[in-house]
């Protein structure tokens, strides 16, 4: 039987206590279904009293209301806006309060809690740390609504259901999604111009090194063209490490794996591009990768399919995008991993059955399919990017069959994957400025990331 929790205890809980979270109040909140109750009515028939046992329906429920947190970018806000008039429509006993959460969203959780301005919902990733929540007792499970609804969970990619899952439990649907920064993208004209061949799904990281160090132009200390730009993120170099056969923890989650030898040559290839061949910004900002896309002053970029949406709408007058599937690296195979994009429910909620409504219709397949257009991102429905309008898109049929097989994203037994990204960006951005040698950062970061997997799961 799921349980609701007190918002004293949710503010502790997201305070990051180490000490087992204190559950308590009330049972789940019903589902909004008419509830019609058997009472005894008394009247006169033909001068005799009369009394009866009649079915009594009650007056009509006022709508509830689900606040829920979209992400600071304005075309994603548009969408969801639209998206929610549409289920208003179709559900006039539920209705959407729409806010744009803070750039920050983390830093301000404990004062919207204490204050009661938390809401129902709120995007996330699976990938940013939905375990930590999840096993701090924060997020409402949604089997006992998947159970009750008869809903298909095996519509979705498999690696996706398995991001949204913690401890046997299924806290969320897939609304949106990637295999990770797994593409290639580029403008063919560059290629034209230095005189080589475009990319192709044959190629391995080799040859995009080459292909880089051919297209990048200008003396080393003031570069007029890169090669190609390379996200700085723990999260995109998940992509050229599982390529050259490594990965950062074992699959049980307990046991760091950053230093051994097929992650650190991983990490050497985004390192060397960026030292040694300097055909790559050094710690490049995220916006620098349109600026130099629209200025055609980058060959390739090495990042996601929401780039169709982001790059595509920056491409200069003259110019074309293409993209291929990520380099094949000396694994044999191509890296990535499953990026789920989640709008869990806070265990907060008085509404979680009408919130996992909402669920449900942003993980239909037509809105999976109007996502890539908006926002860059497909439902991760399978029927989504088999239908023909994606499949043979060739912005997106490329990450298609890495999609199939990639895993979820490394997730720390204990589930406190938010404690390692910003310890792992501090290294990695000292490795990519030449400040730490390789071998070096490759230890800090097996040491931090032990040192966090080696702690017990919180809020237990």
């Amino acid at each position: 039987m799921e349980h609701k929790v007190s918002r004293r205890d949710f503010l502790r809980l997201s305070a990051l206590a180490a000490a087992g979270a204190a559950i308590a109040g009330c049972g789940p909140t019903p589902t909004p279904e008419v509830i019609r109750e058997q009472v005894e009515v008394t009247r006169i028939v033909e001068g005799e009293t009369v009394v009866e046992i009649v079915t009594a329906t009650p007056p009509p429920v006022e709508p509830v209301t689900i606040l829920f947190y979209e992400r600071n970018y304005p075309q994603d806000v548009e969408f969801r806006q639209e998206l929610a008039a549409r289920f208003v429509a179709e559900n006039p006993n539920i209705k959407i309060d729409l806010q744009v959460e803070p750039d920050d969203y983390g830093a301000t959780l404990q004062a919207r809690i204490a204050s009661d301005t938390a809401g129902d919902m709120f995007r996330y990733g699976t990938h940013y740390g939905l375990a930590n929540y999840a096993l701090r007792g924060l997020l409402w499970p949604i089997d006992e609504f998947v159970n009750q609804d008869k809903y298909d969970v095996n519509v979705f990619f498999e690696g996706a259901i398995a991001a949204c899952t913690i401890a046997e439990k299924l806290y969320c649907l897939p609304v949106n999604g990637h295999p990770g920064w797994a593409g290639l993208y580029f403008q063919p004209e560059a290629f034209q111009e230095a005189g080589i061949d475009e990319p192709t799904d044959e190629w391995t990281y080799d040859d995009v090194l080459q292909a880089a160090i051919a297209l990048t132009t200008g003396p080393e200390e003031m570069r007029d063209s890169y090669g190609i730009w390379l996200a700085p993120y723990y999260e995109a170099w998940l992509t050229p490490i599982d390529a050259f056969g490594g990965w950062p923890m074992s699959d049980d989650g307990l046991t760091a794996q950053m230093n051994a030898p097929d992650t650190v040559a991983g990490m050497k290839w985004i390192v060397d591009c960026m030292q040694d061949y300097k055909v790559a910004i050094a710690n490049p900002s995220w916006d620098s990768r349109v600026e130099l896309w629209s200025s055609s002053k980058v060959g390739m970029v090495l990042s996601g399919i929401w780039e169709g949406s982001y790059l595509g709408g920056q491409t200069p007058a003259g110019k074309t995008m293409k993209v291929v599937p990520g380099p094949i690296g000396p694994s044999g195979h191509r890296g990535g991993f499953a990026g789920c994009n989640v709008f869990p429910i806070w265990r907060t909620s008085d509404h979680p059955y009408e919130c996992f409504q909402w669920m449900k219709f942003l993980c239909s397949k037509e809105v999976g399919i109007e996502n890539v257009a908006r926002i860059g991102e497909p439902g991760l429905r399978k029927d989504v990017w088999e239908d023909p309008v994606l499949k043979d898109d060739p912005l997106v049929s490329p990450h298609y069959e890495m999609l199939k097989i990639v895993k979820p994203m490394p997730v720390p037994a204990n589930g406190r994957l938010s404690e390692i990204a910003d310890p792992m960006q501090a290294l990695m951005e000292g490795m990519m400025l030449g400040e730490v040698s390789i071998e070096e950062g490759a230890d800090l970061m097996q040491a931090k990331m032990q040192e966090v997997l080696d702690q017990p799961a919180p809020g237990l």
